[in-house]
């Protein structure tokens, strides 16, 4: 049930072969601090998303230097404040939460590597006959309000000439059972979500993917990315520690897909076959998607939610961590 477009396999492909170079164990790159004996902590917020298990992994990084604590949050909103209010030094979040962050006045933090991409989907009820955005005027979206989803299915239904007026959007305090249930029973025919929502309801049964999706359109589907605190920016070897586990975790994972489903099981009790399911539907990815995170604060703003801050994402767009860890140029990880 792979969702991933050509361009988004190719792109793992991509990926796949930087990340080949091979590291010693899971060995982490030591700071200046360390050649003094000394251990630098940094903690990492994060919340369990399927394809983001590279980052709740990052504690299985070995190392005499650097110590990555991990720090579990339910939503991207409460990791955010973490990072604002110094309760962590690191944080998985989605490229929206760049904008949000300017808004609030807060500009200490660098985004140094992308996550993963993929994962957020629109997935119809089984037999309702929806095979096109057309199909969609006068029925039932289930959307959990404000959220990356929402913003991604208007953006691809005023794309596909369908007025969101059209469309009756239903909301859900997040993504979830509620959800999930009222596509069961017919309280809306569609849903938009991030996984494992779309691949719980295929599994089960009662969902089915249409053959059109809310990340095929021009934002594309650049979904979460690595963000630091201006201080650890500001210790290159313990940022490209952070960053060099990132992607040992990312190449472990991507190569041992039993593995991934055994974390998945492990620390969320999801069901077997909806844990392979859901992994099919994205694909971690350590690039920074410069034009993208322009394109979904832009969308934001457009929404009302945020300022248009999209023309300062090139300030807070940090490659340099990912330069030296790949050794590739920003040019071939996501810079404009």
């Amino acid at each position: 049930m792979s969702r991933l477009s050509t361009p988004g396999r190719l792109l793992t492909a991509t990926m796949a072969t930087v990340l080949a170079a091979t590291l010693s164990g899971c060995t982490l790159a030591g700071s200046d601090e360390a050649e003094d004996g000394a251990t630098t902590t940094v903690t990492v917020g994060f919340m369990y998303d399927v394809h983001a298990a590279n980052v709740w992994t990052m504690d299985q990084c070995e190392t005499d230097t650097v110590q990555i604590e991990l720090s579990a949050f339910k939503q991207f909103a409460e990791i955010q404040r973490g990072l604002e209010q110094g309760q962590i030094d690191a944080a998985m979040m989605g490229y929206q939460n760049l904008g949000q962050m300017l808004d609030n006045g807060y500009e200490n933090f660098r985004a140094v590597a992308g996550v993963y991409r993929g994962g957020e989907h629109i997935t119809v009820r089984k037999g309702s006959g929806i095979d096109s955005w057309d199909d969609l005027r006068g029925k039932k979206v289930g959307v959990p309000p404000n959220s990356f989803v929402e913003m991604l299915l208007r953006h691809s239904l005023k794309e596909a000439g369908v007025d969101i007026s059209e469309v009756e959007l239903v909301p859900f305090a997040g993504a979830g059972p509620p959800l999930q249930t009222a596509l069961r029973d017919g309280e809306v025919d569609a849903m938009v979500a991030w996984e494992p929502n779309a691949a719980t309801a295929i599994v089960q049964g009662f969902g089915e993917a249409p053959p059109f999706n809310i990340q095929d359109g021009s934002i594309g589907d650049a979904t979460s990315l690595m963000y630091v605190s201006e201080e650890l920016s500001g210790d290159q070897a313990a940022v490209d520690a952070v960053v060099s586990c990132l992607r040992e975790r990312t190449h472990a994972l991507t190569n041992d897909v039993e593995a991934w489903v055994t974390a998945l099981q492990q620390k969320t009790g999801m069901e077997e076959k909806v844990a392979r399911a859901a992994i099919e539907t994205g694909t971690m990815d350590l690039t920074l998607a410069q034009d993208s995170a322009e394109k979904i604060i832009a969308e934001f703003a457009e929404n009302g939610l945020v300022s248009d801050t999209s023309a300062r994402v090139g300030e807070f767009f940090d490659y340099g961590p990912l330069e030296r860890v790949t050794g590739s140029p920003k040019s071939e990880l996501g810079a404009k």
